[in-house]
């Protein structure tokens, strides 16, 4: 059975998270904005229905989702592309595939105690 993702969550570290914008040809300047950044999440979790919204003081990202629903994802302000992204539960972990314009993307969520784990993915940058 899927974990419960509903809360807020604050971040911790955000280990190698340049070296997957560049992965990303996220352009340099909002590379280095990025980086400063410790966004928050926010996640409603009702069913398979998620709602997550990524908070900084730069800009904000809202994701509203159905668990094994392919959608469209708009990333602009993120890295201006478009894609298309389905999320499944693999076990208890939230997994997200991203695809489009640049292939082998997306992340994965899980909790460990009172902690929420984000891992992103991309087939040149693997583990960040």
């Amino acid at each position: 059975m899927p974990v419960d993702l509903n809360g807020y969550w604050k971040m911790i570290s955000n280990d190698n998270f340049e070296e997957y914008l560049k992965a990303l040809d996220v352009n340099v300047a909002i590379r280095k904005i990025a980086t400063l950044l410790k966004p928050d999440k926010d996640i409603v979790h009702d069913g398979d229905h998620i709602i997550i919204k990524t908070l900084s003081t730069f800009k904000n990202y809202n994701m509203d989702f159905y668990v094994g629903k392919e959608f469209e994802e708009d990333l602009s302000g993120v890295d201006d592309r478009k894609c298309m992204t389905t999320i499944t539960w693999e076990g208890d972990k939230l997994v997200c595939v991203q695809k489009g314009e640049i292939e082998g993307r997306g992340w994965t969520h899980w909790v460990d105690g009172d902690e929420l784990h984000l891992v992103r993915k991309h087939q040149f940058c693997p583990k960040i």
